[in-house]
Formats: structure tokens, C-alpha cells, sequence
């Protein structure tokens, strides 16, 4: 896997990324849709396996953070998850509000670690949760990814 793409999504494989900052948390909305939260998902695995190097260019990376806001947007089911919860929030903030400088830092990261300023492992393993999260309610809707 590309050094980009460890970190950003293959959520596929259920396998999502470690950049998170701390969540501003409650902001996103609780009563999404399934097929609503799933499809937005799957536009940012979308926006993701889009990026045609190992690392995004900056319209690339727009793209991936464009993704990561509509799902924002769209929020999550009732019935997640408080820890599900709390990496869902901590992973779009993360993306939303990383600049392109910033991110840039991230992505030469090439032992799989986050290198993303203010990452606390409370957000990691919470990422990791909603990932799991993510790859059981969606996993009939990603197949086709």
C-alpha cells in the first residue's frame, strides 16, 4: 500500500487511517441513514484510491477533505457506539482541519505512524473502533468499492 493510503483510507479492507486531532465532538448530526452514512463513506474511499501518486497534490487533497466534510454532513446512524462515536468525530475533524502544508507531513510518514500534531492515542484508538465500526455496517456496501 502506498505511504498516502495507509493513512487515509482502504477502508475496504476496514483499515482507515491514525490522523486524528482531539474532536470538537456533538457538532455532526446522530440520525443519519445507513445507506446515507455508508454511501458517504464510500466517496471517501473513493476520493482516496483517486490519488494517482503515493501522496495527494493539494487538489487532491481537497477532494479527500471534501469527502470527509459531506460525511460530516451526513453524520452517523442512531444506535452507534459512544467510542464509535467519539472516532468518527475525531477522524473527520482530523481531515477537515488539517492544511495541505500540514498533511504534507503526514504523508511521508513511511513506518505508519502518525506524524499529525496533536494526536493523543485516546483518538487512535477510538478511530480504530469506528473502524471496525464501519466495516461491519458497511461492509456489504464497500464490497463494491
Amino acid at each position: 500500500m502506498t505511504s498516502i493510503k495507509r493513512p487515509l483510507a482502504a477502508a475496504g479492507a476496514a483499515v482507515l487511517m491514525g490522523l486524528t486531532l482531539t474532536a470538537c465532538g456533538g457538532s455532526y448530526p446522530t440520525d443519519a441513514s445507513k445507506d446515507d452514512f455508508c454511501d458517504g463513506f464510500k466517496d471517501i474511499v473513493t476520493a482516496t484510491t483517486a490519488v494517482k501518486g503515493d501522496e495527494p497534490n493539494e487538489g487532491e487533497w481537497k477532494k479527500i477533505q471534501e469527502a470527509y466534510g459531506d460525511l460530516g454532513d451526513t453524520g452517523t446512524p442512531k444506535g452507534i457506539g459512544k467510542d464509535e462515536r467519539k472516532g468518527f468525530e475525531a477522524m473527520v475533524d482530523a481531515i477537515t482541519d488539517l492544511d495541505y502544508k500540514d498533511a504534507k507531513k503526514a504523508f511521508g510518514d513511511k513506518d505508519g505512524e502518525s506524524s499529525v500534531p496533536g494526536v493523543s492515542k485516546d483518538d487512535e484508538d477510538n478511530i480504530e473502533t469506528f473502524t471496525k465500526y464501519v466495516g461491519t455496517t458497511c461492509a456489504e456496501a464497500l464490497s463494491g468499492s
